[in-house]
């Protein structure tokens, strides 16, 4: 299947003013949205004057109204114009036919942006209505048309730069889009270079006469010329033209163009020009300590500051503090008169000097040179001057302190990369490493620097290291240095674990599937040791850490929490069959501890790792404790813009789990509403707004940021997810949702070959092991985002199964209105059947390839493909998934043929007997869904009957819509058969009878009602669970510290011992209250289900 950029939604109509000389009493009527009114005042002008513009305001305003031909009438003219050949030269009436197109789905550049073109070329020289046009274009991401528009105003008007930048922009634009020939990109690609290049060879000749007019670029104008050079220009020819002088980083670093330079140096970088790279950091740093010299002598030589610094130091010598030192404070004002003024050239040169990218480019560019260890040696001495520099012209700040810092311990460890370790591992750089990281432990970043030098160091280095760390921790006096460097120490040891394969790089022990089980015991027992040392001082947490940035206790609670989780085999269900939740085979006690250590922490001390709150939130998810997850979720606020990046975190499965959200309370309390609303309002109304501010302005790389966006967005799973998620839940109330999925402007437009991706950020959920830095071995092992995720994570595949399955219920559901009768009722129906068979054909092959489920007629290639297809499929999806899928496949095969039956007048006995062997196989694949529904381990887990059943809600979710889209399938064929029967009688006994089918579809129907009954019980079952609440507050305290080893187990005495610590740490009343709290966030729950409508 090819990936395609599915198209964009269709933006809200642009607001159209009535023109100035018609009546008033047609003015009001529009203005006033008075549409029939206004329609009928324009259709009398029109009579009168004959002037097309009422034509126009007519057309438009019956477009606005509900009638399906008036709000055709727009269309049906516009295309009547496109295929005569027609020349609207008048803009305002094209305005109005645009408005009357703009609630139907039309290609705008072959409709309206067609028109618009047609009326620049006939009338180029008006610059009002063609730059109207040009808008019009952009606005609606119409860059064929633009491009045209663009290219007339351009030549037209020759001497207005802006016209020549929006020419340049648009064809740019038009190279990449959809709707530029193959064949023709390249062309344009060429054609937007050579006049982005004619605009910046302009600016480079006035600059070197020194002019200062309009040729001049500005920064948003040359960093399009990056841009578009870097897109359409192969490597050598950008390298070659970024080492002149006039055109290289460093010229855009002259004139203060601090964008355009940094995006050189980043494709620089990723077309690593190490040595272009070098000599540009170097004349930077160069030249920032010939300007920090000369400050610095100037400040030196003032006497003002040499009078107050010796004032200064009195004052200090004398015990003030040098805060409140007012000598100090008019220190550091006379420093700043003493120093001279600097120049635009000069402050670009010491903010550049002072970024992290360009100590990060420079080190990588002495690196990778054939003479590392020289290049290595050149570069720390200039860093080191440059150090020394700063401070001497007292701009030096701590950030910049930390990064020179840094870089000097990744030199370090560079030069010392050829030393052969000592026996015991105690190497320079293991020394240099601890020493960084005692000297810098109160910084968050902190555990990635280690976390990337260790990528350089040996197996035996990075083990002394550890230790070293721990020593060092253990050692300290400072409490609250001791438990962050423990807590470094403790979450360095679980990256190394995580990224192990077939033996611990720590302890070499063998794996366990992808784990070390004897270190993550021992890092959860020390945590747990850790953390019970620090919140028994009051003083390190009613003083000391509120003050601070990072929060140990949290981060040595976060990484202990999850080596209980690893521990109870989290993570490690597989996607098959055979399992009905996340929870099925975990050790429910050491998960439950995880929980309660996690929440008993966020009780005594909010804390300021957002990985410990998501964390929890991901776990009570899991655990069917909904509102404790809202509760802790609203604390993120997460809304508009980062709704994409964090929002399927919450949301992602929730109807199947909690209907109550969707059921219960207010609109605003839908969990899922700020999703539709933020890509709703975004896709129509504000990115389109934001481009076209950009434009107005000129800022050509915003505009580009924003087209990005927009794309971006477009093809967003958590869009698609987010509309499937709200028409579950609106099932869950009413068993089928009135609107269809159709009538949803932000996903009617996309099908299976529209590649969606996952825009989802885990990193607020990778802070203990990246992502890209986690093992891959033999496919069991996970990142932590992946651990905790309520099933496999989102995806191309699952969101385009969940538009699927709502266009099938959309299209079995559908009941045409009663007052609807047609005169020729016969042909009527037919052309129905024939439409319903088509329709269904359509999602019946689509959800069949998402699924992999391959044809016997299929080539052993093809087949081979399925597979892999199949594969993918498997592993996007939860086991209750992968039921609904395809019984709702077998279902749409079912329709297709039934109605192929019904189209085809002369059917085949072997077609019904393929019916009837798919109308067996969703009996029993549901009969199948509901046993595997009901399964409990055969374990000590099995005891926890009520827990399994809070743990398997996504399954009873699923379930359900299994069993719905049965009977509305059943419903849907009962229904159409009587139809066909009532409208020809003569064809009762033909084919189209469904007599032969009844049985079958009893059987469905009696399938579907046990399952929903199965589901009902176990609804009361859970309700009578949770119906005690003392018993149940028992029931938690029991599971999470009771006894229930059995005798045979290896490690029996390690649970023991982190019951016995963890009740050290959590008070018995702050457990109880928890588990209150669990019991009541279960009830709500229940109470949410029990709304959940059958019948």
């Amino acid at each position: 299947m090819v990936a395609m950029k599915p198209p964009l939604v269709t933006p809200n109509p642009r607001p159209v003013s009535i023109k100035s000389a018609t009546p008033a009493v047609l003015q009001a009527a529009f203005s006033d949205n008075q549409w029939t009114n206004a329609a009928n005042l324009a259709k009398q002008r029109h009579r009168a004057t004959k002037d097309p513009y009422y034509l126009a305001v007519e057309t438009a305003a019956k477009s606005q109204s509900d009638n399906v031909a008036d709000r055709s009438a727009g269309k049906v003219a516009v295309e009547s114009m496109v295929k005569d050949n027609t020349t609207v030269t008048d803009i305002d009436t094209l305005d109005m036919y645009e408005l009357a197109c703009s609630r139907l789905d039309m290609k705008y550049s072959e409709t309206i942006g067609l028109l618009r073109a047609r009326l620049v070329k006939a009338i180029p020289k008006d610059m009002n209505s063609c730059t109207r046009c040009f808008d019009a274009c952009v606005y609606h991401s119409d860059w064929k048309n633009a491009q045209q528009i663009a290219a007339s105003l351009n030549k037209n008007f020759a001497s207005d730069r802006q016209f020549l930048f929006q020419y340049i922009l648009a064809t740019h634009q038009y190279a990449l889009s959809e709707d530029c020939p193959e064949g023709s990109r390249r062309i344009f690609a060429q054609l937007t270079k050579a006049q982005a290049d004619k605009a910046f060879n302009l600016h480079v000749a006035t600059a070197s006469q020194g002019h200062h007019n309009r040729a001049s670029l500005t920064e948003s104008e040359a960093w399009l010329w990056l841009i578009i050079r870097i897109t359409h220009c192969g490597r050598e020819e950008n390298l070659e033209l970024f080492r002149k002088p006039e055109r290289g980083p460093l010229a855009f670093l002259e004139a203060g163009l601090l964008g355009p330079y940094k995006e050189a140096m980043d494709y620089l970088q990723k077309e690593e020009a190490w040595d272009d790279l070098f000599l540009i950091g170097k004349r930077i740093l160069e030249e920032v300590i010939c300007i920090c010299q000369a400050e610095a002598l100037a400040i030196e030589e003032d006497e003002r500051v040499i009078d107050l610094r010796k004032l200064a130091s009195a004052e200090i010598e004398q015990g003030t503090p040098p805060k409140e030192s007012s000598a100090k404070k008019d220190l550091a004002r006379a420093i700043g008169k003493a120093r001279p003024r600097r120049s635009l050239k000069d402050h670009a040169f010491l903010d550049a000097s002072c970024e992290w990218y360009l100590f990060k480019a420079f080190y990588d560019a002495a690196r990778k040179h054939p003479d590392r260890k020289r290049r290595l040696r050149e570069a720390h001495q200039l860093f080191a001057k440059t150090m020394e520099a700063l401070a001497k012209a007292e701009s030096m700040k701590p950030i910049f302190q930390r990064s020179y810092d840094l870089i000097t311990l990744k030199i370090l460890f560079e030069r010392d990369s050829q030393l052969v370790p000592r026996s015991e591992g105690s190497t320079l750089r293991v020394i240099h490493l601890t020493n960084h990281m005692v000297e810098h432990y109160k910084e968050p970043g902190c555990f990635k620097d280690a976390q990337e030098l260790f990528k350089g160091m040996s197996k035996l280095e990075i083990i002394t290291f550890l230790n070293s760390l721990r020593i060092r921790g253990i050692k300290c006096v400072n409490i609250f240095q001791r438990l962050t460097l423990m807590s470094l120490a403790f979450k360095l040891r679980y990256y190394v674990m995580a990224n192990s394969r077939f033996t611990c790089e720590f302890c070499d022990a063998v794996l366990d599937g992808s784990i070390c089980t004897s270190c993550l015991k021992s890092i959860a027992t020390n945590a747990l040791d850790a953390y019970k040392s620090g919140m028994e001082d009051d003083n390190l947490r009613q003083n000391i850490l509120p003050g601070e940035v990072v929060d140990p206790l949290s981060e040595i609670a976060v990484v202990g929490a999850v080596c209980l989780l690893r521990l109870a085999g989290l993570g490690y269900w597989v996607s098959t069959k055979d399992t009905n939740s996340p929870l099925y085979s975990v050790n429910m006690q050491l998960f439950l501890q995880a929980v309660l250590w996690l929440d008993s922490h966020v009780m005594a001390t909010p804390p300021k790792n957002d990985m410990h709150r998501m964390l929890l939130v991901k776990l009570y998810l899991l655990m069917g404790c909904v509102t404790r997850a809202r509760a802790l979720w609203d604390g993120f606020d997460v809304k508009n813009a980062i709704i994409d990046s964090l929002g399927l975190l919450f949301v992602d499965r929730l109807s199947s789990v909690a209907p109550g959200t969707f059921i219960l309370g207010s609109s605003y309390d839908n969990p899922v509403d700020p999703f539709i609303t933020h890509y709703t309002r975004s896709l129509k109304n504000t990115t389109p707004k934001w481009i076209m501010g950009s434009l107005e302005v000129g800022s050509f790389s915003s505009l580009l940021d924003m087209t990005k966006s927009l794309t971006t967005q477009n093809t967003s799973c958590a869009l698609v997810m987010s509309v499937v998620e709200e028409r579950r839940g609106l099932r869950m109330k009413t068993g089928k949702v009135e609107t269809s999925i159709e009538d949803e402007p932000i996903v009617r437009k996309l099908s299976v070959e529209h590649e969606l991706h996952d825009p989802t950020d885990y990193g607020i959920l990778s802070t203990l092991a990246d992502g890209d830095l986690e093992p891959v071995d033999s496919g069991t092992s996970k990142p932590i985002h992946a651990i905790v995720n309520y099933g496999p994570l989102p995806s191309h595949t699952r969101a385009h199964l969940g538009l699927l399955a709502e266009r099938f219920l959309d299209f079995i559901c559908y009941a045409q209105p009663k007052e609807y009768k047609p005169s020729k009722a016969g042909q009527v129906i037919q052309l129905d059947l024939q439409y319903a068979f088509a329709t269904c054909s359509h999602l019946q092959k689509d959800m069949q390839t998402l699924l992999g489920i391959a044809d016997s007629k299929l080539s052993e290639e093809e087949k081979k493909a399925f597979s892999r297809q199949q594969e993918m499929a498997l592993a996007s999806l939860t086991s209750p998934e992968i039921w609904y899928y395809r019984i709702v496949w077998r279902l749409a095969e079912v329709v297709k043929n039934v109605l192929g039956l019904k189209t085809n007048p002369a059917p085949a006995s072997e077609v019904r007997d393929y019916i009837r062997v798919h109308t067996k196989e969703v009996t029993e694949n549901l009969g199948e869904q509901t046993t595997n529904f009901l399964a409990v381990p055969n374990s000590f887990q099995s005891e926890l009957h009520g827990f399994h059943g809070f743990g398997a809600l996504h399954a009873m979710g699923m379930l359900r819509e299994s069993a719905l889209a049965v009977k509305h399938t059943v419903n849907y064929l009962t229904v159409t058969a009587e139809k066909v029967k009532n409208v020809d009688k003569t064809r009762s006994s033909s084919a189209s009878d469904l007599a032969w089918l009844a049985p079958e579809l009893k059987k469905m129907a009696a399938a579907a009602a046990e399952s929903e009954n199965t589901i009902k019980a176990r609804i009361k079952m859970l309700k009578g669970f949770v119906g005690d609440a003392d018993g149940l507050q028992d029931r938690l305290c029991e599971w999470t510290f009771g006894d229930h080893t059995a005798a045979h187990e290896h490690d029996k005495e390690f649970k023991q011992e982190v019951r016995e610590k963890l009740q050290g740490i959590v008070p018995k009343t702050d457990a109880e209250g928890w588990a209150d709290q669990v019991g009541d966030s279960w009830r709500e729950l229940i109470r949410g289900w029990a709304a959940v409508k059958f019948d």
